[in-house]
């Protein structure tokens, strides 16, 4: 066995002094036979690798050595055949790949536990926090973002309190020693149907209590939600279970609404008559995205223990490191030979698009199981999750409220994030914190800050908030092409033209304000991949926004209704860029100005303040 065919060699310059060494060959036995679908493995310098080869017996081999390896001094012809004789001399297969290797199926499209197991798709066991749950608290909510495994949690806790045995053989819990004893179950699920009114919500209730109960011969009406759930649990002669999923959704649905206060006191009403029946209840679970305090699930119905951020409970939904590893290592290896990637550069870049999660205090991250299971069955890395729902609610609250997505301030960390508030006091803060669009993670000084957990609620986020806000056939990758080229060439006649081609996509219901102007800005330039930060601290103010791309900065100010001019003078009566004439950057100031139409009319004004003329040229002017 032998690599032949070597491409030419890439270096890369990565972090921390290392340098990453790639190319492409073709691996061949010894009668020239391309050895296909195989894992190899080999070393360079004491770097061990390990290769995958395609139908052809093509692999990419990829090495990251020190900037000081001793092999790196050489020429670059010397350095391809050095790599080539060492590559040679240890490689060996470690595994070949079965063409139809038998996996799996994943849990698409369903969250019945029954059926999971039954029909032997993949399920990650979660029954020992389950187990720990039931032994924890009588009655309990946890607050999770969507698609995140709350259904799967509730049809698990279901199939236990019916005493489904069978179904949890070799999982976790069996090991517990747990009796299984059957119990009267209610399950309501109040993601379905949508609801608009405190009425149709009661009816909703009613609905599906009156469905559970007629499978145990109990059709009493409902008077009152206390003295059904005591007949109904007299009827049984036992104890009753009550589990609700999703149960926000009927508020979140009606955020913006006059009667959402009434919608949410018709879920109070309920809540709290589980605390009057409470004797007759045996367990009680509820699910949602968000803790609305006026619920009454935490003032009158107080003996529901809230579980959220407790750490036992946090890798109870999702994905942990270690189950991705072990749980999904052969679809990992395929992915990988898909992506012509190493198993390790695979998981980096899973981690990447879809961790980043944080739950509790221990910050132990999470991932998406949506997503993890859709980007194994296509095999291609997409932003599945956002692509599954938009968050209509988040961005319905953002227009009610004027809120700037790029203002940082607000978006700082603070403990009120994790309290219980009113449906119609909750803060787009709140929202996207508990909805899952924004995770608390400690930066380099250890200070908490809240932040997009990956790549892809990032990217989705701002996708969805232009089109959002925009008129129907907005081609966002064109700005955003558009955009990214006028910044590469400093030319701020291209800058104006393509930025009002873009508010030309925009009607003056969604332009009439500055914090609106800021936000489609911001969002668009974080796409193109520049570095952008808003509201940036200096000596004398806050900056608008600064942009960095390669060896080049960008002090942005805007100005609403004013003048260009007044934007670029702010910029150096200020000297926001001070600080920046100690680097080895480009710098160039932009002074932007819209009018209330949303359209750029004013030059916009570019200096470099490194061009003591250019600078001494604008200030002077601007004496006369």
């Amino acid at each position: 066995m032998k690599a032949v065919n070597f491409d030419e060699i890439h270096f890369q310059k990565l972090e921390n002094h290392k340098i990453k060494l790639s190319t492409v060959c073709q691996i061949v036995d010894d009668s020239n036979n391309p050895i296909k679908n195989s894992i190899l493995v080999s070393s360079i310098l004491n770097n061990e690798l390990e290769c995958f080869t395609d139908e052809n017996g093509y692999t990419k081999i990829i090495s990251i050595q020190d900037e000081e390896t001793p092999l790196l001094s050489s020429s670059k012809e010397e350095i391809q055949s050095l790599f080539k004789i060492l590559f040679n001399t240890s490689l060996v297969i470690k595994e070949t790949r079965q063409e139809k290797q038998e996996l799996q199926n994943f849990p698409l499209g369903t969250a019945d536990f029954e059926n999971i197991i039954n029909k032997n798709k993949l399920y990650i066991d979660k029954t020992k926090q389950i187990y720990k749950l039931i032994q924890t608290s009588e009655a309990c909510f946890i607050s999770r973002p969507r698609r995140f495994g709350k259904s799967l949690v509730v049809s698990t806790l279901e199939a236990l309190f019916k005493g489904q045995n069978e179904l949890f053989n070799g999982l976790d819990i069996e090991k517990e020693n747990y009796s299984f004893e059957e119990y009267p179950v209610l399950r309501l699920d109040l993601s379905s149907p949508s609801v608009s009114s405190k009425e149709e919500l009661k009816e909703l209730i009613h609905e599906k209590l009156l469905r559970n109960t007629k499978k145990y011969g109990f059709s009493k009406p409902i008077k009152n939600y206390s003295s059904f759930l005591e007949d109904f649990s007299n009827h049984t002669n036992k104890k009753i279970v009550i589990l609700v999923d999703e149960y926000d959704k009927p508020v979140l649905d009606n955020i913006t609404k006059e009667n959402v206060n009434d919608i949410s006191n018709e879920l109070a009403s309920f809540f709290g008559a589980t605390k009057s029946a409470d004797k007759f209840v045996e367990f009680l679970f509820i699910t949602g995205i968000t803790k609305l305090s006026n619920v009454n699930m935490f003032s009158d119905a107080n003996h529901i223990t809230d579980m959220s951020t407790d750490k036992d409970f946090d890798a109870m939904f999702g994905y942990t490191q270690e189950e991705l590893e072990n749980r999904f290592n052969p679809y990992i290896k395929n992915l990988a030979i898909e992506e012509s990637l190493s198993v390790e550069e695979t998981l980096l870049k899973i981690k990447e698009y879809y961790n980043g999660y944080t739950f509790s205090e221990s910050e132990r991250p999470m991932y998406n199981p949506y997503s993890i299971l859709n980007l194994f069955q296509k095999n291609n890395f997409k932003n599945y999750w956002f692509e599954s729902g938009t968050p209509a609610f988040v961005l319905e609250l953002m227009k009610e409220k004027g809120f700037d997505i790029s203002d940082k301030n607000a978006l700082t960390y603070g403990e009120d994030l994790f309290d219980k508030v009113k449906s119609s006091e909750l803060t787009i803060k709140n929202i996207l914190f508990q909805a899952g669009y924004l995770t608390v993670k400690k930066n380099k000084e250890g200070e908490k800050e809240l932040i997009f957990p990956n790549t892809e609620v990032r990217d989705s986020f701002y996708k969805y908030f232009i089109t959002f806000f925009a008129k129907k056939g907005l081609n966002y990758s064109v700005h955003l092409k558009n955009i990214k080229n006028a910044f590469i060439s400093k030319n701020p006649k291209q800058i104006k033209e393509v930025l009002n081609d873009y508010f030309a996509d925009f009607t003056y219901e969604t332009t009439g304000s500055e914090k609106l102007y800021h936000s489609l800005i911001f969002a668009l330039l974080n796409l193109t991949g520049f570095n952008v930060i808003s509201e940036v601290l200096t000596k004398k103010g806050r900056i608008d926004q600064y942009l960095e791309n390669g060896d080049d900065i960008y002090i942005i100010e805007y100005k609403y209704k004013h003048s260009a001019k007044k934007a670029m003078e702010q910029i150096i009566d200020r000297k926001y860029f001070q600080k920046y004439l100690n680097t080895d950057k480009n710098i160039y100031l932009l002074g932007i100005n819209f009018e209330k139409d949303g359209e750029i009319k004013d030059d916009i004004l570019i200096i470099n303040p490194r061009d003591k003329k250019e600078l001494e040229s604008f200030i002077n002017r601007n004496n006369k």
